[in-house]
C-alpha cells in the first residue's frame, strides 16, 4: 500500500476519513494474503454477512439472511469457495473513494464487482458469475473489454433492446421452453436467455 493511499485510509479528522481507518492496515494485510493465491478460473462476487452484537457504525440489517444483523462484506471468491479478494460495506465511500479514475462509474452496486474484479488477470479469459444484483448491460461490455467473460441473472427492467418472450407467454407455454436474443452494445454480442422451470 503507497503512502498516499495509506493516508488517503487513514486520514486526520473530519467527514473525509474512512469509517474503517482504524482496521485497514488489518484489511490490506489479509487482502495482500489472499493474493498470494493462485487465482482460479471460475469466480463469483456476493455479497456476505458477518453475524454481530457489538454496536457499530457499520453494522446493518438485512432482514432476508439468517443472521440479520451484522457487517455486510462484498466477496470475490473462487468455485472452491476462497476468498481472492473482498471489501466491507461501509456506506457512500464504497461508491466514490475507493474508485480509481481509469475505472467507469457505472453505479453503485455495479462498481463493487469492478473493484473487486481488479485482482482478475486482463486478457485471459477468465469467468465471473454474479447476481441480478449486480448484472446490468454496461458491467456485461465493461468485463467482455477485459477479456473476463461473465454471466449473470438479470432483471427484466435492466434489459434494453433485448427482446424476450414475456413472463405471462412464458407461463403458458410448457416445462423446459425457453427463448433467446442476441444483441450488440458498443460491439460486444449479449445474449439473454429465459426459460421456463417452476417458474420463469
Amino acid at each position: 500500500m503507497s503512502t498516499n493511499d495509506l493516508q488517503k485510509y487513514i486520514g486526520t479528522r473530519g467527514p473525509n476519513r474512512d469509517r474503517t481507518h482504524k482496521i485497514r492496515p488489518l484489511i490490506e494485510t489479509l487482502k495482500n494474503s489472499f493474493r498470494r493465491v493462485p487465482i482460479e478460473e471460475h469466480l463469483a462476487v456476493d455479497e456476505q454477512m458477518c453475524s454481530t452484537k457489538a454496536r457499530s457504525s457499520v453494522k446493518v440489517y438485512m432482514p432476508n439472511k439468517p443472521h440479520k444483523w451484522g457487517y455486510k462484506l462484498f466477496v470475490l471468491s473462487g468455485a472452491s469457495g476462497f476468498a481472492y479478494n473482498f471489501e466491507l460495506f461501509t456506506g457512500q465511500e464504497n461508491n466514490s473513494e475507493l474508485r480509481n479514475k481509469n475505472e467507469p462509474d457505472l453505479g453503485s452496486s455495479v462498481n463493487v464487482v469492478v473493484r473487486l474484479g481488479r485482482v482478475i488477470p486482463k486478457h485471459q479469459n477468465y469467468k465471473l458469475f454474479f447476481d441480478n444484483y449486480y448484472t446490468t448491460l454496461p458491467l456485461l461490455v465493461y468485463l467482455k473489454k477485459e477479456n473476463i467473460l461473465s454471466l449473470g441473472t438479470v432483471r427484466r427492467n435492466r434489459l434494453k433492446n433485448v427482446v424476450l418472450l414475456d413472463d405471462s407467454t412464458m407461463l403458458k407455454k410448457p416445462r423446459g421452453t425457453y427463448d433467446h436474443c442476441v444483441t450488440n452494445i458498443r460491439n460486444t454480442d449479449i445474449v439473454a436467455i429465459t426459460w421456463k422451470d417452476t417458474k420463469n
